[in-house]
């Protein structure tokens, strides 16, 4: 006998059950994605696309029009692995998926000579000469290091061979090159110095083209990006440090997504979605509002000065006809420093104490960039941008009495109109080519020279061949036309890669390259018959050996040692001043102004062996240890060698994380740790004046030999809590940079007031505290 009312309750319980089920399920992410021919650019319809780790159910192929998604992906990190017939199976690693945002992939495959296996590559890895000094970073990166604060500059001083001249700010040695010795790139064109406030951290204050506090560009913005080092890309040029290679990610083409962050630095919102409808056009614009103030009112010696800064950047993607792609981007942003004199006379101890100081500094950057197919083989890719950084600064000097004693002022800009054109194609499965030419026309401002405007044209030509399977040889050929002198330099590139068994592979290569005069150079005392007209690129000849020793699909182990040779460098140009000045050369130079008259006749040397072990993130675990021994020498204009400024002899960083995971009804939580221990030789200090005249101009003396500071230490920490429910994902960190208080030298100076040499310090523990969310 059947109840009355129980054949209707099976179902209500079912229901039920099922929507209890539904309801307690985790958080779970999807991966759009994109895949075509690198060459043609046309879509790969049919291509495998899955997730490691994962199962068959993280796995997808590739529609008629090569778009995929992955859906109900548990969140977490994960890499990326696309394969077709006939195409080399391309790996993006480190994925960090979320509920809150879609991390949309661009996969461009590119046709296979030879089975070479899985290649594990950034986005940009294919025009590379070779893999030597290529550095990629991400985004993600950002999110797990310790104290980068959303700066690619920050986040790159991590890596072999580099070292942050000041804790201050984000102005990068590399291999014992001058901070003044690098570039930036965006998009493939030259920049000016994107970072704000271009005065920190600098032993005289002034206003410097080579870095600042941190970058106008935040890391929120970036797609796969890369440091370049060593002998560069023939395409890339005018820097003998390293060129910071910066690209912007596409926004979301499916959905509208934000971004929220509030912390103790700053205030930054973020947005991007599509635009119309057809999943091929998108925006994306980032704005930031600093708020360091707080910091300083929680008694955090930022060096006495009231700190602020603003940004802006967008990027929108744009289909051009059906193969090609218009990229619209920009940045800018203002930033200022002020210290205002202590009131108390009684209280005057140092020099500054008695100064009142204003910096202001403004950066804008706009451009367009074109890459479209010729045919099945060839594509051509254009961008051009201008870009400009005015920086000012007062100083006043004053009496007892508060008034104004005398005044003196440093005003430097800088803008570069840079375009870029090239075409890249296949001749059968084994040669690939590229040819091109880029032009930069750069303006220089100051208060010594009121205006410098000069071109730097350089076509170039460069081929990739596959001798066999294992066997890689690649050439090269640049010319550096600088219209300031006139002249026509040649700058050849060649490389041989041999892979062999187990992913491991063995790389030589040989480049020369140049670099533009530096500021103080074309602003420094003429004097004849060395007027600055005559001053020319700056070269160096660089030979770079490396070794890949893959010891499982986690860990790597990367040796590479590199001797460069510096040639025309500027030294002291009069034989009257060379019992003083013959020691003084331009690789010693930063923020400082020159008063000495110069002539390039100069050279350097820097010669270092870097190793790092690294083990990517998998499982929730990630580390890396590099260290770099080097020396960095240099002769002036008396010719005796000399150690230089940057000659730390070797730099160490030993970094990682973990990440513990969580999973409640409708929440993910996973809780991170990550440090780094950075240590390094100090900085030579170059040769001293005895004196600082009153406009802030360094003068140089002869002395035995510089004097070196004592080493550097620094230990990191970050901590996280992320929260991925359906929709939003939610982050809590807490960033401790020198977390041990650690007092490191930064540089010495003649202190008038105090009558002898003071060591000014970096900063001490610096906290951020912060909560982002994406939804």
């Amino acid at each position: 006998m059947q109840c009355p009312g129980t054949t209707p309750l099976i179902p209500t319980l079912f229901f039920f059950l099922v929507s209890v089920q539904a309801f307690g399920q985790p958080p779970m992410a999807s991966l759009p994605g994109l895949v075509v021919d690198a060459r043609s650019l046309q879509p790969v319809p049919g291509a495998s696309a899955w997730l490691v780790p994962g199962n068959i159910s993280l796995t997808t192929t590739s529609d008629s029009t090569g778009h995929f998604r992955i859906s109900a992906i548990p969140v977490g990190h994960y890499a990326l692995r696309v394969a077709a017939v006939g195409y080399d199976t391309l790996e993006v690693p480190e994925l960090w998926l979320r509920a809150g945002k879609q991390a949309e992939q661009r996969v461009e495959l590119s046709p296979s000579a030879q089975a070479l296996g899985a290649v594990t590559i950034s986005a940009l890895a294919r025009e590379q000469l070779s893999p030597l000094g290529v550095r990629p970073f991400t985004v993600e990166q950002s999110l797990r290091w310790p104290a980068t604060f959303s700066d690619p500059a920050r986040l790159v001083s991590a890596m072999p061979g580099v070292a942050n001249a000041n804790d201050q700010a984000n102005h990068l040695m590399i291999r014992g090159n001058s901070p003044n010795a690098n570039a930036y790139t965006l998009e493939g064109v030259e920049i000016v110095n994107p970072n704000h406030t271009g005065n920190a951290g600098t032993a005289t204050d002034m206003p410097t083209l080579s870095g600042g506090g941190v970058s106008i560009l935040s890391a929120q913005l970036l797609g796969p990006s890369q440091l370049l080092t060593g002998v560069l890309p023939v395409d890339r040029d005018n820097a003998l440090g390293g060129i910071l290679d910066m690209r912007l990610r596409n926004g979301n083409m499916q959905e509208r997504e934000w971004t929220a962050q509030a912390g103790l630095l700053g205030l930054e919102l973020s947005t991007e979605g599509p635009i119309g409808k057809g999943g091929r056009s998108s925006y994306l614009a980032n704005y930031r509002y600093s708020t360091v103030g707080l910091l300083g009112a929680m008694g955090v010696d930022l060096g006495d000065e009231a700190i602020t800064f603003q940004d802006l950047a967008f990027h929108v993607a744009l289909p051009a006809g059906k193969r090609g792609e218009l990229h619209l981007f920009g940045l800018g942003g203002t930033s200022s420093n002020v210290f205002n004199a202590v009131h108390d006379t009684t209280q005057w101890e140092v020099d500054k104490d008695s100064r009142n100081i204003d910096y202001s500094s403004s950066m804008g950057a706009a451009g367009a960039s074109l890459r479209t197919s010729l045919g099945n083989r060839t594509t051509l890719s254009s961008a051009v941008v201008i870009s400009e950084i005015d920086q000012d600064r007062t100083e006043d000097f004053l009496n007892n009495d508060y008034s104004v004693g005398y005044r003196t002022e440093a005003k430097l800009s800088e803008r570069k109109l840079s375009g870029m054109v090239k075409v890249e194609g296949a001749i059968g499965g084994r040669f690939r080519y590229a040819a091109g030419a880029s032009a930069t026309e750069r303006r220089l401002s100051s208060i010594q020279n009121s205006d410098v405007a000069a071109w730097l044209v350089r076509p170039w030509l460069k081929g990739r061949w596959g001798i066999t399977e294992h066997l890689l040889a690649s050439l090269g050929i640049g010319a550096a036309h600088f219209t300031w002198m006139g002249g026509t330099a040649a700058e050849p590139r060649a490389s041989l890669q041999w892979r062999m068994r187990h992913g491991r592979s063995l790389a030589l290569a040989y480049g020369i390259r140049a670099q533009l005069p530096q500021w103080q150079s074309l602003a420094a005392s003429p004097l004849p018959p060395f007027p600055t007209e005559e001053l020319g690129l700056t070269r160096s000849q660089d030979i770079v050996l490396g070794y890949d020793h893959p010891v499982n699909d986690r860990i790597n182990i990367h040796v590479e040692g590199y001797w460069q040779a510096l040639e025309d460098v500027p030294v002291s140009a009069d034989p009257f001043f060379n019992a003083s000045y013959g020691d003084f050369s331009m690789v010693n130079i930063w923020d400082e102004q020159v008063v000495v008259p110069i002539i390039a006749t100069g050279s350097a040397q820097n010669t270092g062996l870097e190793l790092t072990l690294d083990h990517r993130f998998a499982n929730g675990f990630f580390y890396q240890f590099n260290g770099t021994v080097f020396q960095s020498t240099y002769e002036g204009a008396d010719g005796k060698e000399r150690d230089s400024r940057w000659d730390n002899r070797y730099l160490v960083n030993l970094f990682g994380g973990k990440e513990f995971r969580k999973e409640k009804a409708d929440v993910v939580r996973t809780w991170g740790i990550s440090g780094r221990v950075n240590a390094m030789g100090g900085m030579y200090d170059p040769p001293l004046p005895t004196l600082t005249d009153i406009n802030g101009h360094v003068l140089f003396r002869g002395t035995s030999g510089p004097e070196q500071l004592p080493g550097f230490l620094r230990i990191d920490l970050r901590a996280y809590l992320k929260h991925d429910r359906k929709g939003r994902t939610g982050m809590w960190s807490l960033d401790l940079q020198n977390v041990a208080n650690t007092r490191n030298a930064a540089f010495r100076y003649y202190d008038l007031r105090k009558g002898e040499m003071v060591t000014k310090y970096q900063l001490g523990i610096i906290p951020n505290l912060s909560y982002r969310i994406e939804f």
